[in-house]
C-alpha cells in the first residue's frame, strides 16, 4: 500500500495511507518529491482516518487546497514559505497552536472555523486579510496576535469565547460587522491603523468588553447610530487620532460611557458638546 496517493495530472496529494488507521503518528512529513513524483498541492479531505501529532509540510509544497485538513485530528502543523491556504482548510480540526508562514497574505472564509481545541495563533509579517469566519467557533482560543493587518471581514472572532487578547497591529483600514460577537473573555481592546468608518454591529456582542480604544489616522471617522448599543459592559472609549467624527445621532453612544481625548483634537469640538468627556493631558 502505497504511503501517498498523487495524482500526477495535477501533482496533488489526494490521499496518505497508513497501515494502522486511528493509532497516532507522533509525525507526519508531506515531502515535496515522493518516488520520483512530486507534490505541488493537497487536497480536499487527504487526511481522514489519520491521526497525527505534528504535520510537517516541505518547502515546495504550494496550496492546501480547500478543506484539505476539515475535521481532520492533526493537532500541530509546521507550514512552509510560500504556502497558500485554503477555504475551511483546517475547520473543525484538532488543531492546538499555529504559526502561520510569513508568505500568507489572506486567511480565506472559515479557514479555521469550529477548532475547539485552537489555543493559539501568530502571524508574521506579510499577512494582510483575515476573511469571514476565519475562526468563528475557536472557543479555546486565548491569544492572537498579528503584524500589519489591514482587513478583517464580519464574524472573523465571532463565538472566540476564551479569547483574552487580541493583537491586531497598526494598519487596520476596514472593519467588518459582528468581529466580537461571542468574545466573552475580551475585556479591553485597542484598534489602530487608518479606518474611516465602524459598522453599526462592529461590536455588537461583545458582552465583556470594557475599555475600547480606537486610533485612526484618517481624516473622518463615521460612527454609526447605537453603534455601541450591545456593548453592556463598556464603560470607556479612548479616542486618538486628529480626525472628523462624522455622528448622525447623539445616540452613536451610550449616555453613560466615558470618552477620553486629547487637547487639540478635531473630535473634542464635536463630542465634548453632547458627551462626558476626560481630557487627556
Amino acid at each position: 500500500m502505497e504511503r501517498f496517493v498523487i495524482d500526477q495530472k495535477t501533482n496533488t496529494l489526494v490521499k496518505c495511507n497508513h497501515s494502522m488507521m486511528w493509532e497516532r503518528l507522533d509525525y507526519l512529513i508531506i515531502p515535496h518529491q515522493y518516488k520520483g513524483k512530486q507534490i505541488d498541492r493537497i487536497g480536499p479531505h487527504c487526511f481522514d482516518h489519520l491521526m497525527i501529532n505534528l504535520l510537517c509540510i516541505e518547502e515546495g509544497v504550494e496550496y492546501l487546497e480547500d478543506e484539505a485538513c476539515e475535521n481532520s485530528h492533526i493537532y500541530n502543523v509546521k507550514l512552509p514559505r510560500g504556502l497558500k491556504i485554503g477555504k475551511r482548510c483546517f475547520a473543525g480540526s484538532q488543531l492546538e497552536d499555529i504559526l502561520l508562514p510569513r508568505s500568507l497574505h489572506i486567511i480565506k472564509e472559515g479557514t479555521f472555523s469550529n477548532c475547539k481545541s485552537l489555543k493559539s495563533i501568530w502571524a508574521q509579517r506579510g499577512l494582510n486579510t483575515i476573511s469571514y469566519d476565519a475562526f468563528n467557533g475557536c472557543k479555546s482560543l486565548k491569544e492572537a496576535h498579528f503584524h500589519i493587518l489591514k482587513n478583517v471581514r464580519d464574524r472573523a472572532f465571532a463565538g472566540c469565547s476564551s479569547l483574552e487578547t487580541l493583537d491586531l497591529g497598526y494598519q487596520i483600514k476596514e472593519l467588518g460587522s459582528h468581529l466580537f460577537n461571542g468574545c466573552d473573555s475580551l475585556k479591553s481592546l485597542e484598534i489602530q491603523g487608518s479606518f474611516d468608518k465602524l459598522e453599526k454591529c462592529t461590536f455588537s456582542g461583545a458582552d465583556a468588553l470594557e475599555s475600547l480604544s480606537l486610533w485612526t489616522h484618517a481624516e473622518s471617522l463615521y460612527f454609526p447610530p447605537d453603534g455601541f448599543n450591545k456593548t453592556p459592559c463598556l464603560k470607556e472609549i479612548s479616542l486618538k487620532g486628529d480626525f472628523e467624527p462624522i455622528v448622525e445621532k447623539r445616540c452613536c453612544f451610550p449616555e453613560d460611557i466615558l470618552l477620553k481625548m486629547y487637547y487639540g483634537q478635531k473630535a473634542l469640538e464635536v463630542l465634548g458638546y453632547y458627551f462626558d468627556v476626560d481630557i487627556v493631558a
